[in-house]
């Protein structure tokens, strides 16, 4: 009897340790299911007050202001409630005669637990005896990057815009997705005009300058290709689908293909120039900032005058921003003078920040706080510390401020631990930039030392010893990118090329068929853009919706081709031929 006590034990015991706890099952991934909506979806003649939509567990409802898009719009926006595990939706106006009105919940219907979405469920219905089942769809891209635009509101209205102030409400509208498309259904069967328009303030109206906007200069026509699947007592608007001559459809082999209404959105050019802002930054450096690029700037201070030279200026490379590097003693307030493309001038008052006694502190003012940093002169290399310039081109040292003063002796350069006899030179009159030349022999080892004391600034502060050490390379550790015009274009062209962080590196002017060829290019990712230069004004110009003037078009023909050392790749483009 003991042993089969002992028996029963050990069974136990084991029993118990291989015991797991439970693992809960696996993860809920499932969106919440519709069990039905009351009144049922796709309905007509619907009178009521709200719509009630069960599901079968609780949901939550996130950013519906954001999210659900209701077309047509409504001036006051529907309130939702959650009661058990179902939506109602009321609505706080009269709803209008005979209208679908489509109702987009986006992702703003979730699970209560893990938070499933329930991704672009939509609700439609009619006031009237049938439901409009017209669709419009195309896609969205930027004028000047040529990549899509998401989020941006595409509006139709049934009378043409052209006589309708900028501000009216449209009829219908969506919004664009990750790339760029959208579509807009359950449209009446009629023309429209289309609006693309990033909304900046949420009121549906191109009433902000730095709105980015499209649109098309004709009226456009709504198609249908396939009836929606409704029971045969909800009634359909007969003449959804044409087959008239001026019918978009067009038969392509067995199918049909559908308009893809295409947009390019821009930013308007404002032609007024006008002063953004003027400050002093630090001791000795005003900075101008303008709302548009400056071709010429003319700069004094009232009441002053110095015998020597008393001011330098720098333009950024958007050449919207003045920097007037002060050096000699100004008054501690100015009345400063600034005329911009000999256009009328601005009269600022700037307040001259101080130095500390030491000379080696700025006060700097971020936000509301003052703080001390260290005021220095230092620099930077380019290229940076440890890259190579390429063959024939300069190594450049950019100070942070105008050099006034430098001790050649002691800017030493070395080839292979040798002292070699360089070029120093500036072209730059804000005394910043500065070139030094040197026949560079690949796979030499080179080093540049600026040391202490050799550069003085305009502050009469001097460098520390900075140092730069590279390897030279050759012609052939870099590549090239052509562009075969095969014919003449019918206006001038300009061929830009993009790295692959969609930067600009160099532009080219063509108006003849030819070769345009870009070289010394450091192996990477690269792509062609050609701007129609309409105007022949050597850039890319802007659209005005006033005017019903388009942006200069954009064609990117080349995306991320891999350029790669010692090779040319070279791109064929025929502008007189469409591409398929």
């Amino acid at each position: 009897m003991r042993k089969a006590l002992q028996f029963i034990a050990i069974l136990l015991f084991f029993g118990c340790a291989q015991q797991v706890a439970p693992t809960g099952g696996p993860k809920d991934e499932t969106p919440p299911k519709i069990l039905g909506e009351i009144p049922p979806n796709l309905s007509t003649n619907f009178t009521g007050k709200e719509i009630e939509i069960p599901f079968d567990e609780y949901i939550q409802l996130r950013s519906a202001n954001e999210q659900v898009v209701i077309s047509p719009p409504m001036l006051k926006s529907p309130t939702y409630q959650l009661k058990r595990k179902s939506l109602i939706v009321k609505f706080e106006q009269e709803l209008a005669k005979n209208t679908t009105y489509t109702i987009n919940f986006g992702e703003a219907i979730r699970d209560n637990n893990e938070g499933n979405i329930l991704k672009n469920y939509t609700y439609v219905f009619s006031t009237g005896a049938y439901l409009d089942s017209m669709e419009v769809k195309g896609r969205l891209t930027d004028a000047l990057s040529v990549e899509p635009v998401k989020d941006a509101l595409v509006m139709l209205y049934k009378n043409d815009v052209d006589s309708l102030p900028l501000d009216t409400i449209p009829d219908y509208f969506t919004r664009t997705d990750e790339a760029g498309h959208y579509h807009i259904k359950n449209v009446a069967n009629q023309p429209y005009k289309i609006f693309a328009l990033k909304d900046e303030n949420a009121n549906y109206k191109f009433d902000v300058p730095t709105e980015k906007i499209g649109f098309l200069d004709s009226l456009i026509k709504p198609f249908s290709i396939s009836l929606p699947s409704v029971p045969d007592s909800i009634a359909l608007d007969s003449t959804v689908i044409d087959t008239t001559a001026s019918n978009p459809l067009k038969s392509k082999g067995k199918g049909l293909t559908i308009p893809s209404y295409d947009m390019v959105m821009f930013v308007e050019e404002d032609t007024t120039q006008f002063l953004k802002k003027a400050y002093c930054d630090y001791f000795g450096k005003l900075v101008f900032i303008y709302n548009r690029p400056v071709e010429t700037f003319d700069f004094s201070i009232i009441g002053f005058s110095s015998k020597k030279q008393w001011k330098l200026q720098d333009f950024n490379s958007t050449a919207d921003t003045i920097t007037v590097w002060i050096t000699d003693q100004a008054p501690d307030t100015m009345r400063c003078i600034a005329t911009v493309n000999s256009h009328l001038p601005d009269t600022v008052e700037i307040q001259m920040k101080p130095v500390s006694e030491a000379g080696k502190s700025a006060v700097k003012v971020k936000g509301r706080k003052q703080q001390v940093e260290k005021f220095e002169l230092a620099a930077k290399f380019n290229p940076p510390s440890g890259k190579s310039p390429g063959p024939n081109s300069p190594l450049k040292i950019v100070w942070n401020h105008p050099v006034l003063g430098l001790d050649i002796n002691r800017l030493k350069l070395y080839e292979d631990s040798v002292r070699v006899v360089y070029d120093f030179q500036t072209t730059d009159p804000s005394l910043r930039r500065f070139d030094i030349t040197y026949n560079w022999k690949k796979g030499s080892t080179y080093q540049i030392i600026a040391l202490d004391s050799s550069f003085t600034d305009m502050y009469g502060l001097w460098n520390d010893t900075i140092e730069n050490v590279f390897k030279g390379i050759g012609e052939d550790d870099f590549g090239s990118i052509s562009l075969k015009i095969m014919e003449q274009p019918t206006h001038n062209v300009l061929v830009e090329l993009i790295s692959g962080s969609n930067t600009l590196v160099a532009r080219k002017s063509a108006s003849e068929a030819g070769l345009v060829k870009f070289e010394k290019l450091t192996p990477g990712s690269y792509s062609i853009d050609v701007v129609s230069d309409l105007n022949g004004n050597g850039k890319w110009d802007s659209g005005r919706y006033s005017e019903k003037l388009q942006p200069e078009p954009i064609k990117r023909l080349k995306e991320n081709s891999e350029v790669r050392a010692n090779w040319d790749l070279e791109v064929e483009w025929n502008p007189n031929v469409a591409a398929e």
